[in-house]
């Protein structure tokens, strides 16, 4: 039998309404199963959900966690400090040491030795056991350590026995009598080797109310939009943190009338798309920065062609292969200005998991409306980590089409014109094979037919035509939300990720005595000029918050304010993460007050 748990102080139950819990070890060690586990517990109880990866792009080895944090209130970001650690080697020690509270427990898998004295601190609380051992004694496989320290966390946290085992056999189900069977013992172990050594539970959790809510990640929502609002050809090829659209999308979309296609790579993707969104298809694909770099000229064609589509940019670390599990969002100016030659697209960004649902569905009608590339701008953050959210209310989705002509239409044009100069500068569209709705596509410069045409008068009328839609397109662009008190005088911009650590932020300064009003940005180009002076001309600095080192957001922003550019400040974060609330905190109070530190 193992020995018994070291514990460095005593604990004493915290009634705790709040709490961050990180899962670390090695890839392969099922540390986001005791996540995925934990997540279910918590919404079971009404507590609001919000959970991050760290995990190496490879399958097995390496340093992998995951943070889960339960709260009962809304939540967006994974909070500034981890309460618990539960830690398979004494490298996910290491990794975690610098976000954890003055009084954190850490539960240590001692099965290669105990935990150095170097990493110890006087305020934690260290409970050690070989579960490793424990497993592969018991039930002959190392692997069930991790459902022994679901048990032990079960514990710790004054869960009911009752419902981690319910929660166990959600999952394990439908595995097989003898994968149940084994995970109910490996928390039966847990739960007995904890009554018998930890005593009184550190935490005992606050119930929560909201039952209601689901759990997604921005990948999901983005999936389920497109196919709410009659999206029905999506075609992709395998990129982190894009993935998951595709694979979310795979065994629904076909039930639907759907087509879901992997190509060969971002060349054959953006091009076939074009095709299916000529033939008439909603469409939509996704990538990741190196995705979008060979995507670069079929989006060009599609903006010259008028062939609409939705383009998800899922952002990364970059440049090349960069840092592919990592969060970024470095790829602002890309998505903006990446092409050769000019051509109007829209850049969309949704904060949360609900907005990406919403958005996507605006985004498809944008596209469809206006005849253009309408780019989708997530970060790996928001497209892969897990919030609780409301239901998703399918009565919202409206389904605009734009000018997409029928054979009725097409019957009572004189001449069908595919690209006929028109006061919108929106040409009639239609399907291929229609009757009386031929015309021809091409990515050369073309007249109102379709022709190719080197003509200078056609050519500047055809730039001002296709260029008119960015100012068209302004009333329908989603604008920023705006949060705060309106008579503040510091204010914070931010866009994607960033929306859920400035709230909290937010909420810190308010306690010091700083009162700050955030723009969350939602569209990033063209940039809604009249929204952004109304939130900036009123303020004395504004703040402006992003993942990539340049500040590309606030270069864009600077660029179109005149005089109001000398109130920006850039806040940038490069390494990989994302803010935490803290830092974006303690940039506000250097930035207002040098002399003071958060």
């Amino acid at each position: 039998m193992a020995t018994k748990l070291e514990e460095t102080s005593n604990a004493q139950t915290a009634l705790k309404s709040d709490v961050s819990i990180m899962i670390g070890g090695q890839g392969g060690d099922g540390t986001l199963t005791v996540v995925n586990l934990l997540g279910r517990v918590f919404r079971d109880i009404g507590l609001n959900i919000y959970d991050a990866r760290n995990v190496l792009s490879r399958i097995r080895g390496g340093h992998a966690d995951g943070v889960i944090r339960a709260s009962v209130k809304d939540i967006h970001s994974i909070g500034d400090e981890i309460d618990v650690l539960v830690a398979f080697d004494e490298e996910a020690v290491q990794a975690g040491l610098q976000d954890l509270s003055e009084t954190a427990v850490i539960v240590f898998d001692s099965s290669k030795g105990q935990l150095s004295e170097g990493v110890k601190r006087p305020g934690f609380r260290i409970y050690s056991g070989p579960f490793g051992n424990m497993a592969a004694s018991e039930l002959r496989r190392n692997i069930f350590k991790n459902t022994i320290t679901f048990g032990i966390l079960g514990r710790l946290l004054g869960l009911d026995d009752a419902l981690l085992k319910k929660v166990l056999i959600a999952r394990y189900e439908r595995r097989g009598k003898e994968a149940l069977d084994s995970n109910l013992k490996a928390l039966q172990i847990g739960l007995d080797y904890a009554t018998k050594n930890i005593g009184v539970n550190p935490f005992s959790l606050t119930r929560g109310s909201n039952t209601e809510k689901i759990l997604s990640t921005g990948n999901e929502a983005v999936a389920f939009g497109f196919l709410a609002s009659g999206g029905r050809f999506f075609i992709g090829y395998p990129i982190t943190p894009a993935t998951d659209i595709m694979e979310w999308l795979s065994p629904r979309l076909p039930k639907f009338g759907g087509v879901v296609k992997q190509a060969e790579d971002e060349l054959a993707v953006i091009n076939m798309g074009i095709g299916a969104a000529y033939a008439g298809a909603r469409v939509m694909v996704a990538t990741s920065g190196p995705g979008q770099s060979l995507m670069t000229e079929g989006v060009g064609h599609a903006g010259e062609a008028e062939v609409p589509i939705v383009v998800v940019e899922c952002q990364r670390v970059g440049p090349s292969t960069g840092e592919p599990t990592k969060n970024e969002q470095s790829d602002v100016n890309h998505v903006v200005f990446g092409s050769h030659g000019e051509f109007p697209r829209l850049v969309i960004a949704p904060g949360t998991a609900s907005e990406c649902f919403y958005i996507t569905s605006q985004a498809m009608n944008l596209a469809e409306k206006y005849q253009l590339p309408v780019f989708l701008l997530l970060d790996q953050a928001l497209c892969q980590n897990s919030a609780s959210i409301e239901p998703f209310n399918l009565h919202a989705i409206s389904i605009n089409r734009g000018k997409l002509a029928t054979e009725q239409n097409l019957a009572n044009f004189p001449v069908y014109k595919r690209y006929e100069f028109t006061e919108d500068g929106i040409s009639w569209r239609s399907i291929p094979s229609e009757e009386g709705g031929q015309s021809q596509v091409t990515g050369n410069e073309h007249n109102e037919f379709g022709a190719v045409s080197t003509d200078r008068t056609n050519r500047l009328r055809m730039m001002r035509k296709r260029m008119m839609k960015l100012e068209l397109a302004m009333k329908d662009l989603p604008k920023g939300n705006n949060f705060g008190p309106k008579g503040a005088k510091i204010g914070i911009i931010g866009f994607g990720s960033t929306f859920g650590p400035i709230i909290e932020s937010m909420q810190q300064l308010a306690e010091k005595g700083v009162e700050v009003r955030f723009h969350q940005i939602r569209t990033i180009w063209p940039l809604l000029q009249d929204d952004l002076h109304d939130f900036i001309d009123r303020l004395d600095k504004v703040f402006i918050v992003e993942n990539n080192y340049s500040g590309q957001l606030a270069g864009l922003i600077r660029s179109s304010l005149g005089e109001s550019a000398e109130k920006i400040e850039s806040v940038t974060k490069f390494d990989g993460s994302s803010f935490k609330p803290k830092e974006i905190t303690g940039a506000v109070l250097s930035g207002i007050s040098p002399e003071v530190s958060a």
